[in-house]
């Protein structure tokens, strides 16, 4: 898990430094630390929610019968957790397909400008 983080983290910077312009290159990677920041903080959050709110008892049995035991998440608070977590990619999904297609507007344009500052 470390090394996909590892190279989608750096794919995602590249992308974002190529996608803006020079100028706005420290805004838009100060952007993508927050945005990452508060992904960081909401979704352990939004797990936990789901993880404390659907829990079943576990039944241990004894000779004298099945005694409830401690609380434990069951298999719907996972399929939130999992359906949660796909409704926001595929947001991130739109959101990249947006960012790539400005990023070849601007590599379009820019050696227009590099001719003009030539000339």
């Amino acid at each position: 898990m470390g090394a996909g983080m590892g190279f989608m983290l750096v794919s995602m910077i590249n992308t974002i430094i190529q996608s803006v312009r020079q100028g706005e290159t420290g805004i838009a990677t100060a952007m993508n630390t927050r945005f990452r920041t508060a992904g960081g903080v909401l979704g352990p959050t939004i797990a936990s929610f789901f993880l404390a709110e659907y829990v079943s008892p576990l039944m241990i049995r004894t000779p004298r019968g099945p005694v409830p035991g401690p609380l434990l998440p069951n298999a719907t608070a996972f399929n939130y957790i999992f359906l949660t977590a796909l409704g926001i990619s595929l947001v991130g999904v739109f959101v990249t397909l947006f960012v790539t297609s400005r990023a070849a507007e601007i590599e379009t344009y820019k050696p227009i400008k590099e001719a003009a500052t030539a000339v």
